[in-house]
């Protein structure tokens, strides 16, 4: 009969990661070590549980997608072959228990010995655990002490944990990793530092790039020393055969189905020309043409006064995003939500790269 000291162990790490950090994997490493375990293994919880926990603090919806955080914490175990995840919680469209969980993955590595880390400030409610009992006799508990933390004064002077003291252990976390938490990314996200980059992986940083969470340094209001990549700024384009006062004009009248009806466009003042553009008959494809459209008629303008052309260039490779606050997904970016395709940006960055090669 095997014993646990002839049988793969086996150390597992449950929570939200949204988005994991490099404290999740150095803690599933270090808890390894202290069993000299042959596999780690990452257990999210679905998305619907991340999103009710976090709506206490006001932010759920920063709850990452399962697929994401999926994606991200397969990129951190790469580094280590040791270490992989299991999304048998994420299936779960009710409340899961640790026990079947851990019943779920001893399935899946039949004749190891399963760990199952926790917090010491976790202690005082692990008693209350669903069907506590069998999961002591059948698994080990890995308690975290951190710096500070006395798990061993709590497992001897509670009743119940100093009755079943045998089924925990407990393992030293690594140092350096107090201030480190997927909280304290999402705080940092929300202040628009820097600090979150240090907390996660390269590969999870450049996906949270790549899904829209980090606010990189970009121009993001379209006024001030920046009015002239706006639609309203008065500049003269000529379009169609059609001489405009500037591109909002331009653009609000090729929602005409005539000619006839553009040339009433072509004196008025953007603020004008959006009202009238709202009252037009719309041509049958607008919507299909109207991206389109605006990339032509802001490369006219452009390209037709050479000295915005020089204030474009003059941007650099800075990210070009038209924030707004009236609630504006197509053309920009809803500041209030960060939500926007900003089709008006990615035009004006297409032009600006048209630019450049044409400058040499």
């Amino acid at each position: 009969m095997n014993t646990e000291n002839d049988v793969m162990r086996v150390v597992v790490l449950g929570g939200s990661f949204s988005p994991p950090t490099i404290a999740h994997r150095k803690l599933l490493q270090a808890a390894m070590d202290a069993v000299q375990a042959d596999r780690g293994i990452f257990v999210p919880a679905p998305r619907w549980y991340v999103k009710r926990k976090l709506k206490k603090n006001g932010c759920a919806q920063e709850a990452l997608p399962d697929e994401l955080r999926l994606e991200m914490l397969e990129t951190m175990c790469k580094e280590d072959g040791r270490l992989s995840v299991d999304d048998c919680e994420m299936c779960r469209t009710e409340r899961g228990f640790t026990y079947e969980t851990l019943v779920r993955i001893q399935e899946n590595h039949p004749g190891s010995w399963i760990y199952f880390v926790a917090g010491s400030d976790k202690l005082h409610i692990i008693p209350r655990w669903h069907r506590i009992r069998e999961l002591m006799e059948h698994f080990t508990i890995l308690v975290t002490k951190r710096s500070g933390e006395t798990p061993e004064q709590l497992l001897e002077e509670h009743p119940f944990l100093a009755k079943n003291r045998d089924a925990f252990l407990i393992f030293t976390a690594p140092e350096g990793l107090e201030s480190i938490s997927s909280s304290a990314v999402r705080e940092d996200l929300r202040c628009g530092g820097k600090l979150a980059k240090d907390m996660v992986t390269k590969e999870v940083w450049e996906l949270m790039k790549k899904n829209g969470m980090v606010r990189e340094a970009c121009i993001e209001r379209f006024r001030e020393e920046y009015d002239f990549l706006s639609n309203f700024y008065p500049a003269q384009v000529e379009y169609q055969g059609l001489l405009y006062e500037n591109t909002e004009a331009a653009f609000q009248a090729q929602k005409c189905r005539t000619d006839e009806e553009k040339t009433c466009f072509c004196g008025l003042p953007p603020n004008m020309a959006k009202k009238l553009g709202r009252q037009v008959e719309l041509r049958d494809n607008w919507e299909e043409v109207k991206v389109g459209l605006m990339e032509e008629i802001v490369r006219a303008k452009f390209f037709q006064n050479p000295d915005l052309g020089k204030r474009l260039l003059a941007t650099g490779e800075i990210p070009l995003v038209e924030g707004n606050t009236w609630g504006d997904t197509c053309w920009g970016v809803d500041t209030r939500t960060g939500r926007g395709e900003n089709h008006l940006g990615r035009i004006l960055m297409k032009i600006r790269a048209e630019l450049a090669i044409e400058q040499g």
